[in-house]
């Protein structure tokens, strides 16, 4: 019997007579409206976003979808690309790895949740039990410190999770590692209108009582700069969110707890997220006797020396003066206002970037695979690893981080088409088979486009080495270098833009603010300030961690510093030992202003008032955000060049997306 095409019939839409867009379209669209949501095309899983809870991931479809023999006999399911994977898994010594890509808020940080949990089903019931529940509960956890609000998606993923399973010869799930990219800690600072910084700030101020806010100096949420809505809303729209956030701080706390966290950890983790809530509090004004720029009000910074452990005379200075080395010397001058507000943001996501690298690092102690199997990272053969960053993002106003989210989704698209098409060819070729040229939408131009030696990224970094440069400027080169590229825009009456037509479709950039956040530099006095601090944790974490490379091996184990045995695990502090600091006196606001006497003074001696520095002279280059980005974006695409890979693509509600597609996609 011939199924006709928009009947919503069709589980796989590699076996269609006509295979062509109109047609993928029309069937996709019939079956999302009698409530299917998944879709085969060859071994390609299609999915849509129901928006709404269905209750199609219960024991049932676990135990349905477990072994499958024969795919024809069920419908098609999330389940069963788990399934696949783990059995290709089993029957061979290939790495797996499960793709999960799509736009912005389609579903894919839930999906990828659901494939962990039917992996780990699929793996027995045999298995240690309370590594299967950590494993699990790890990704809500990240979810609180990696995911935030935008406009188009309320836990959007502002980050890219890299979840390794590790298994025994006969399959049973023994370890798991947590690899972080790309974490867009300019969301720290600055959001837009109608979105939110990462969730569990609102958790902190709905969550802790009274009594404990005040011990971490923390007032009304509206006080804060970093939680304001720009458009003037309040930070907690009404009771019901208040209520949720503070539901999610009790749940994150006790997942941390469970997961062996000790107090003296989540104490600190609560410390530095204070701190950042002051630190960015600072506001500096011009000093018209000095020509620099003093802070208005110190009890913020106070606070913050305070809670860290610093230093004020050096913070002080660190964040109003700068230095380089000449010939040898260090020189010493003050900053402007610009300067002194992107060193205090740069330290704030700095100090942000490092907790969540270091919670990764401790979850990464808790999840490593038992000794009992004798297993360690160099001996590990079978692995499954699922991928879950942020999807295409197209907003009213796309910035730099809508750039570099959709640059890391090019590459992926690029991966889909090499295995999916350019392999597939290849073998057919290596065969001595015959195959007609499959036609589809290559986007290696556009990875030249951004990548290449005069490449966009490449031309950004160089604007942003030149002092005098401003944002016009740096579209003014691009236009210079890439506007004979079929893939570049060049906008009519509009300075500050360009625009791209991605393989999702065309983006128009605005580039205002770009030098600024790839700048993002830790000046070497701000380094040294917070390698100075009272706290070992904070110490550590601006001593070790290289500019460049920020992967989740950031921290301190105390497995290194000591031996822990299997039973130990479960009791042993995985943290710091910190001194929790006591709320000994009352932080309050000095009569004389400190750093405006202390540019003053500066001004005044031809040796300015700083202790010595100690910070060597290698330390003083700096490495950019674009530099990083394409350092851990390498990373991340080496990993999964060396596992087999599954597909699963999400596409929007309506289904008005451009598909690229082959019969060869099984």
């Amino acid at each position: 019997m011939v199924i006709k095409v928009g009947s919503g019939e069709i589980d796989d839409l590699s076996t269609l007579t006509v295979l062509d867009k109109e047609s993928l379209l029309r069937e996709l669209r019939a079956r999302y409206k009698k409530g299917i949501i998944y879709t085969y095309i060859g071994d390609v899983l299609i999915a849509i976003n129901p928006f709404k809870q269905l209750n199609i991931y219960e024991k049932q479809q676990h135990d349905l979808y477990k072994y499958v023999q024969y795919r024809n006999q069920l419908v098609p399911h999330l389940f069963w690309i788990a399934d696949q994977a783990y059995r290709k898994l089993c029957l061979s010594k290939t790495s797996q790895c499960i793709a999960v890509s799509g736009e912005s808020g389609a579903g894919k940080t839930e999906s990828t949740k659901l494939i962990v949990s039917h992996i780990i089903h699929c793996s027995g019931d045999a298995g240690d039990r309370e590594l299967q529940n950590r494993i699990i509960e790890t990704s809500p956890l990240l979810e609180a410190f990696g995911n935030a609000q935008t406009c188009m998606n309320q836990n959007s993923s502002r980050f890219g999770k890299y979840l390794q399973l590790d298994f025994t010869d006969t399959g049973r799930i023994i370890g798991a590692k947590v690899y972080e990219y790309l974490l867009e800690k300019s969301r720290v600072v600055q959001h837009g209108p109608g979105e939110r910084t990462f969730h569990f700030f609102y958790y902190l101020f709905a969550g802790l009582e009274k009594e404990t806010l005040e011990y971490f100096y923390l007032d009304d949420p509206e006080t804060y700069r970093i939680l304001k809505d720009p458009c003037g809303g309040k930070v907690f729209p009404d009771r019901s969110d208040v209520e949720y956030c503070r539901q999610m701080f009790n749940t994150q706390k006790e997942i941390m707890q469970r997961l062996g966290f000790t107090k003296e950890d989540i104490n600190m983790v609560f410390t530095i997220l204070s701190a950042i809530l002051h630190l960015t509090n600072i506001r500096f004004s011009h000093d018209d006797e000095t020509d620099g720029v003093y802070i208005e009000d110190e009890y913020p910074l106070e606070v913050v020396c305070s809670l860290l452990a610093l230093d004020q005379e050096m913070l002080t200075m660190a964040l109003i003066s700068t230095f380089s080395m000449t010939k040898g010397e260090r020189v010493i001058s003050l900053k402007n206002f610009d300067q002194a507000n992107d060193c205090r943001d740069a330290l704030a996501k700095a100090l942000y970037e490092r907790l969540f690298s270091w919670i990764v690092k401790q979850i990464n102690i808790l999840l490593q695979p038992n000794r009992r199997y004798n297993q360690t990272d160099d001996n590990i053969e079978r692995t499954c690893s699922i991928l879950d960053m942020s999807g295409f993002e197209n907003f009213q106003v796309n910035s730099f981080e809508q750039l570099c989210i959709n640059v890391a989704n090019e590459h992926l698209q690029y991966y889909f088409n090499e295995h999916i098409f350019l392999q597939e060819e290849q073998d057919y070729r290596t065969e001595g088979v015959s195959c007609h040229k499959v036609q589809f939408q290559n986007n290696e131009d556009l990875i030249e486009l951004f990548m290449g030696t005069l490449g966009i990224l490449a031309l950004l970094d160089e604007e942003s080495r030149f002092p005098k440069a401003n944002d016009e400027s740096l579209v003014q080169k691009f236009h210079s270098h890439c506007k004979v590229h079929p893939r570049y825009i060049k906008p009519r009456s509009n300075e500050s833009a360009f625009g791209i037509h991605h393989y999702a479709g065309k983006v128009v950039y605005d580039a205002r603010g770009f030098l600024e956040k790839n700048r993002d530099n830790l000046s070497a006095n701000l380094i040294e300030c917070m390698e100075k601090s009272g706290i070992e944790l904070i110490s550590h974490l601006f001593h070790t961690t290289d500019d460049i490379s920020h992967s989740s091996d950031t921290g301190i184990s105390l497995a290194s510093q000591s031996k822990i045995t299997d039973n130990e695990n479960k009791s042993q502090s995985i943290g710091f030992q910190t001194t929790c600091h006591a709320k000994s006196y009352e932080t309050e606001c000095t009569k004389e202003n400190f750093s405006q006497k202390t540019a003053k003074l500066f001004r005044q001696d031809s040796k300015p008032f700083m202790k010595s520095c100690s910070v060597p002279k290698e330390r003083f280059s700096q490495n950019t955000v674009t530099l990083h980005f394409k350092v851990s974006l390498t990373e991340l695409l080496d990993k999964m060049k060396d596992a087999e890979p599954s597909f699963v693509r999400y596409v929007g509600q309506y289904v008005n997306v451009t598909f690229t597609f082959s019969r060869r996609m099984c």
